[in-house]
């Protein structure tokens, strides 16, 4: 996509060295932001949310970017580099030896998963737990009839055009409570319109970026996961098929899925959890979260399962994080998405868990949250996927 004016004049604005060209060492160093927070210098490639915006061929608003201009920091033999939020930047590449599917990259359905996944419009410059508009747009809320009254419960992730990706225990559930409809767009829950407003350094509103409304979707089928074992939480894992195509929007669009063998293999210290804290029985917050949460290795939850008497047995197909902060892992919706920034065709935020049903880390006992490891299941989902 050719980069516009005011894009080309932001990412010059933040070369150190006397040209816009060179190759981008894998370095970082401290540094502060802007707003005199802890951040990392680094290329601004692995800046996820800054490197988004420069690459959107829409302007951003002043002050984000005068911040940006202000981002700037230097990198030896980098010709572009930003103090990044921590929370934003790209890890550098580890790998991990789970026992996973061959890579989908040659699956004959892979085209099924669009390519411009995981892309956002929004600034994302805020720091904290409350998203922002436009921020995470493929979250979907899953709606349950209740004896006639349709409750908001479990989440999932936009996939395709079809289809969300989510929970076995989301939609296997009771015949008191099933599976209704699907609302895409969502971020307050309890605000007719979502908007992002900017403020001047007086606190005057000097501008507002409004999202379309909602959208609500029929179901026409879901799939289960047939050796999902509620008992075990092992294998929960589920696709439910809308009743038409979704058109993608600024506010609705698709998450990536690991699909190559180095990002299945692929792990992170942390990951981020994003949702309205609810399950399918229980309901959070009216405003979309996220927490940034650290990995547990399968080893050390198992133990910590063990230590608080719990009765489950993990497997390398699931996946560990939190734990340290119980408050964290209530941000996460039953079903939603667990993920992080990838280089995959650039910046792309990735799908890397599912929440699984397990133990609750709202309560007294801190442990880690229990994730199904999407990667163990690329193919089971794309076999199950239509046109």
């Amino acid at each position: 996509m050719e980069a516009g004016p005011l894009t080309r004049v932001l990412i010059c604005s933040l070369v150190i060295l006397s040209s816009c060209h060179g190759a981008v060492k894998a370095q970082s160093v401290p540094c502060s932001t802007p707003t005199n927070q802890a951040g990392t210098c680094v290329a601004i490639e692995r800046c996820r949310n800054i490197y988004n915006i420069v690459n959107n061929p829409t302007p951003p608003p002043v002050g984000i970017a005068n911040y940006i201009k202000r981002a700037a920091c230097t990198l030896p033999s980098v010709p572009r580099s930003v103090c990044c939020q921590p929370a934003e930047v790209v890890p550098e590449p580890t790998t991990h030896s789970p026992p996973v599917t061959a890579s989908s990259w040659t699956h004959p359905k892979l085209n099924l998963l669009p390519r411009d996944c995981g892309q956002t419009v929004s600034d994302r410059l805020a720091y904290g737990n409350v998203t922002k508009v436009f921020e995470f747009p493929w979250m979907a809320v899953l709606r349950y009839d209740y004896n006639g009254a349709i409750t908001d419960g479990c989440g999932g992730a936009i996939i395709n055009k079809r289809y969300i990706l989510t929970a076995a225990h989301c939609v296997k559930t009771r015949s008191t409570m099933p599976l209704h409809s699907v609302v895409l767009g969502e971020h307050t829950k309890n605000q007719e319109m979502d908007c992002n407003i900017y403020n001047d350094k007086f606190g005057k509103e000097i501008e507002r970026d409004c999202a379309d409304p909602i959208e609500v979707f029929g179901i026409d089928k879901f799939i289960v996961h047939p050796d999902y074992n509620r008992p075990k939480y092992s294998n929960d894992i589920a696709l439910v098929r809308l009743n038409r195509d979704v058109v993608m929007k600024d506010h609705i669009r698709p998450i990536c899925l690991p699909v190559t063998s180095a990002l299945q293999r692929q792990t992170f210290d942390k990951y981020i959890v994003t949702g309205w804290g609810t399950t399918e029985e229980k309901v959070g917050s009216n405003i979309l979260l996220q927490a940034n949460i650290p990995h547990v290795s399968i080893a050390d939850c198992q133990r910590k399962m063990n230590e608080n008497r719990l009765n489950i047995q993990l497997s390398e197909k699931q996946l560990c994080a939190g734990g340290v902060n119980k408050v964290d892992t209530c941000k996460g919706d039953s079903g939603g998405p667990l993920g992080f920034s990838a280089t995959h065709n650039g910046a792309r935020f990735m799908q890397f868990g599912i929440v699984s049903l397990g133990v609750d880390s709202c309560g007294e006992k801190s442990v880690p949250g229990i994730y199904c490891r999407v990667s163990a299941y690329m193919d089971w989902i794309l076999n199950n996927m239509e046109a």
